[in-house]
Formats: C-alpha cells, structure tokens, sequence
C-alpha cells in the first residue's frame, strides 16, 4: 500500500515540476522511511477533520520536511554543537523531531493543531524513544501561536507550516523568549519563502543550500534582542 503512495507521490512531483526531481525525492523518501523504521510519507490536507481553530484558514497541508534536507542542516548543527532544544513548528507526523534525536537533541518538542498528526507523531516517536532513554520529547495539539517558548529551547523549524499572518505573531514569540532569556537562538527553514521576515527581525544567514532548483532551506541565527522598526515586528 505505502509503494502506490510513493507511486502517486512521484507523479504529483513530475507533473508539477520534473521527473528528476520526482525521482531524487520519492528515492530519499523510501530511503528514509526504511532507515528510521517510521510512517509519516504521506501528504494529509486535513479535510478529514475537524479542527477548531480561527487559524485553519492560514494553515498548509501536511506533507513531511525531505529526508535529505533535514540530514543535512541537522548534520550542521551538530558540527556548531547548538543541537540542544528543539521546537517543530507544525510537526505533523513526527519525522523532524526524531531525525533530531538521531542528531543529537535532548529537549525535543513538536507542536501541531491537528489531534490526528499528533496522535501519530506520539505513535512514531514510541517505535524509537527506547534508542534514546536521555531524550525528552514532547508533542503539543495546540495553535503555534498559542505555544510560549522555554529558554532551554535554542533552535525552531519551519517547513511553512503556515503563511506570514502567523510566522509574524511566532516570530514575535521567538523575540520575546529571546528577549526575557538572552542566548543565541537558530532557525531551520526548509523551503524559505518568508525568509525575509526573519531578515527584517534581526536575524543573519548562516548557511543556505540548495539543489535541483526546489530543494532548499537556510539556517539562520541571531543572538541580539533587539527589534528592528518597521517591519511589523514592534511590541
């Protein structure tokens, strides 16, 4: 059943953009899923359920951060030994929060507002938690914006889980923990189209890749609080 998924998913990907994008994806797809032993390949646009949310309209569907992606910009962190407490902003089935045990992370915690996905992630994550007895995870089923950051927290992925109305007020959440506890914070971005609010909000580029032409993400940080003027971003 999962390889007619896989299937649909390299048509989807070749019609809309190219075979070998197509190929190169569904491959890491099928290479990822085997070598973390999880369930989480499948695009869910959330029609099935009913989400009591003023935010649902700003939401995307559910489809999981590329394998490759995440290895790599995980791998870098590693490297800049700032693999401590992480934030999943939208994290679906629980793919990024286990690849980041795998990477190291000690304070793992994914925030979702469909109860489906988080039920899932919950059930992904117990197939490994046993591999990582010094891990704390934690899945939340609540609106990103709902969500107060704790200062053990220094790094936050994004796979557009949502469009700029709410990255905005996150952001602003990001700032205000930053703000009350002074660290140096990063920000993983797969497929960046509000890269630029981060910029405007203070943060730099620390490294950006990119291949194929739609495989992207950056990684960006900032360690200062203050905000800059107009951007939106003021308290």
């Amino acid at each position: 059943m999962k390889y007619l998924y896989y299937f649909k998913y390299f048509y989807f990907i070749a019609r809309n953009w190219n075979i070998k994008l197509a190929a190169f994806t569904v491959y890491h797809e099928i290479k990822g899923e085997r070598k973390y032993h999880l369930d989480t390949v499948k695009i869910d646009r959330l029609h099935h359920e009913k989400i009591e949310s003023a935010n649902i309209t700003h939401a995307s569907i559910y489809q999981a951060s590329s394998y490759y992606l995440v290895e790599k910009a995980y791998k870098y962190l590693e490297d800049e030994k700032v693999n401590y407490g992480l934030v999943d902003f939208g994290c679906g089935k629980g793919r990024v929060l286990i690849l980041a045990a795998y990477y190291g992370f000690k304070k793992i915690t994914g925030i979702d507002f469909s109860r489906n996905l988080v039920l899932e992630a919950e059930a992904n994550i117990e197939k490994v938690s046993q591999f990582f007895p010094n891990t704390v995870f934690n899945v939340i089923c609540d609106d990103a914006v709902n969500y107060k950051i704790e200062k053990d927290k220094n790094c936050f992925f994004f796979f557009n889980p949502f469009d700029e109305v709410i990255m905005l007020k996150v952001i602003k959440n990001i700032l205000s923990s930053l703000k009350e506890d002074p660290r140096k914070i990063y920000v993983v971005y797969i497929n960046p189209l509000d890269k630029e609010i981060f910029l405007s909000a203070g943060f730099e580029e620390e490294w950006s890749f990119k291949k194929m032409e739609y495989l992207e993400f950056s990684i960006l940080s900032k360690k200062q609080e203050t905000f800059h003027s107009g951007n939106g971003l003021e308290e």
